[in-house]
């Protein structure tokens, strides 16, 4: 495959390449969920949003801007489009009124096709890859999580999305 030649003589290090590729694959593969999630009437940051609330329920306004990385502005309107779509609700705990949490709704979990679409889209991208590549990407991806997770506190919880 050419495209791995080509891409290797643009780095000046193992690092650069690494972020470079890490990146593209992001890119690559937030692109397609965000374009199938739109085959269920979904945008891109939607999507996002609903990815987060399904990892974190009950989550703050707050704790989910973080979470998904996106302006508490724009997290609020995204909240009340998807409170409107019947997708997320807000519940105000009576031990402390001056809070809200955010979740999604039953019905849209017991509906939901999302999670099926994104495990079918790695699922159909990974058909044509042999025993040997899938190891290889399993092995290589495990290293890099043991790399970069060395000194965070993971405690706290991943914010996969």
């Amino acid at each position: 495959m050419n495209q791995k030649l080509d891409s290797q003589a643009l780095w000046s290090n193992p690092s650069e390449q690494i972020v470079f590729l890490f990146k593209a694959v992001q890119k690559i593969y937030r692109d397609q969920i965000f374009e199938k999630s739109r085959q269920y009437g979904f945008t891109g940051p939607q999507m996002g949003l609903i990815l987060g609330l399904s990892k974190h329920p009950y989550i703050t306004l707050n704790e989910l801007s973080e979470c998904i990385g996106l302006s508490k502005s724009t997290v609020s309107g995204i909240v009340n489009r998807l409170v409107n779509q019947g997708v997320v609700i807000r519940e105000i705990p009576e031990n402390n009124r001056r809070i809200v949490r955010l979740s999604l709704t039953p019905e849209f979990q017991e509906n939901n096709v999302i999670k099926e679409l994104i495990n079918k889209y790695i699922a159909d991208a990974l058909k044509e890859a042999n025993e040997e590549d899938l190891e290889k990407i399993i092995t290589g991806l495990e290293v890099l999580y043991r790399l970069l997770s060395k000194g965070n506190d993971l405690s706290k919880g991943n914010d996969l999305l």
